[in-house]
């Protein structure tokens, strides 16, 4: 009897032994955490979050993927779900679908630009997505339907991330949208590789204008547009901007620019077309050109989506005088003429 206990107890050991060994290897080691994460991302966002992009910001920690909410607004559906520290959005947005003001939840207010005083820089690479301090976001059109996949990246307190990590931003959303996509049967063009983003940009008093300042008339109005501040141009960016007269104060604190110029594609432009925007200006946006007391804007017809690109001009000041309303208008005609022309749009409406 003794020996048959002792026989039990080598055969026991071994067993416990192996399974604390095996334990501690699911717990701890590099290749079983990989599995957990991989399975939790399966069921996790609609299972469209990308392992490599978002372990990079994860360390295959689990914990980092813990909230996911389906929302519904403005007749849209979009799923927000938390990735590290950023906040994903990612929906579907036909190409007649009006935004919703700010109290509304909508994919079109996760999706927007959040700091308005700094120029969002393009993804590059033919994706149609920008990146600014705390929101990269991305959209691709579906050539088989008038339809487009949006995804945003909104980061919790954020700051300025370094271009290394602004690129990897970018990566995570545009993988998103690829997966996005392909579930959802939205035949898209992907873009390519992307490059390392800057995201501080400096304002210049040169008076020469490189990047989205292109085609304004800055020559002779050093007083009222110096210094301006711009981004390179791309062919692609849904959003890009050029500010002028962005007020410097001793500490180097940035002011609101005098005169804010945006062309807006897709999308972007469909979020200021709605009736219920903040400033009531849905049926302004809605005409083809035009001017109130807060700016002027014109629109075009761009490849890609159906909905008319909006170029706009606001000026910190209200634009009451004829005089001020002229020189609003020359500013954005020549914003919108070269940013139509990058674009390859046709059907230019201009105010005035």
């Amino acid at each position: 009897m003794r020996g048959m206990r002792r026989l039990a107890l080598y055969v026991a050991l071994p067993l416990v032994l192996a399974c604390v060994a095996g334990f501690a290897w699911y717990r701890l080691s590099d290749t079983a955490r990989g599995w957990r994460y991989e399975d939790k991302l399966a069921g996790y966002c609609k299972g469209l979050i990308p392992y490599d992009e978002s372990a990079v910001f994860t360390d295959l920690d689990t914990t980092d993927l813990d909230f996911t909410d389906q929302r519904f607004g403005a007749g849209l559906d979009y799923d927000t779900c938390r990735v590290a520290n950023f906040v994903l959005a990612l929906g579907r947005i036909p190409g007649r679908a009006l935004g919703a003001n700010e109290y509304s939840p909508s994919i079109f207010t996760e999706i927007q630009l959040q700091e308005w005083e700094v120029p969002p820089t393009p993804l590059g690479g033919g994706w149609h997505g920008f990146t600014s301090p705390g929101v990269t976001s991305v959209v691709l059109p579906c050539r088989n339907k008038d339809v487009s996949v949006a995804v945003s990246a909104q980061e919790i307190a954020a700051d300025d991330p370094s271009p290394d990590r602004a690129r990897k931003i970018a990566e995570l959303v545009t993988a998103t949208a690829v997966n996005a996509a392909r579930r959802w049967s939205c035949e898209a063009d992907p873009g390519g590789r992307i490059q390392d983003l800057p995201t501080a940009h400096k304002p210049s008093r040169s008076g020469v204008a490189e990047g989205t300042c292109q085609g304004v008339p800055l020559r002779g109005r050093a007083g009222l547009v110096l210094p301006i501040m711009e981004t390179e141009t791309s062919a692609t960016a849904p959003m890009e901007g050029c500010m002028l007269g962005a007020s410097e104060v001793p500490d180097g604190v940035r002011g609101d620019p005098r005169y804010r110029l945006y062309g807006l594609f897709g999308p972007f432009a469909q979020r200021l077309r709605s009736a219920s925007d903040e400033k009531k200006r849905g049926q302004q946006y809605n005409r083809t050109a035009g001017s109130d007391s807060f700016g002027v804007w014109a629109t075009a017809k761009c490849p890609g989506f159906s909905a008319r690109a909006l170029f706009t001009l606001d000026g910190r000041a209200a634009i009451k005088t004829a005089a001020q309303r002229h020189l609003a208008e020359e500013l954005l005609t020549g914003f919108a003429r070269a940013s139509a022309e990058r674009h390859d749009c046709t059907d230019l409406r201009l105010p005035g």
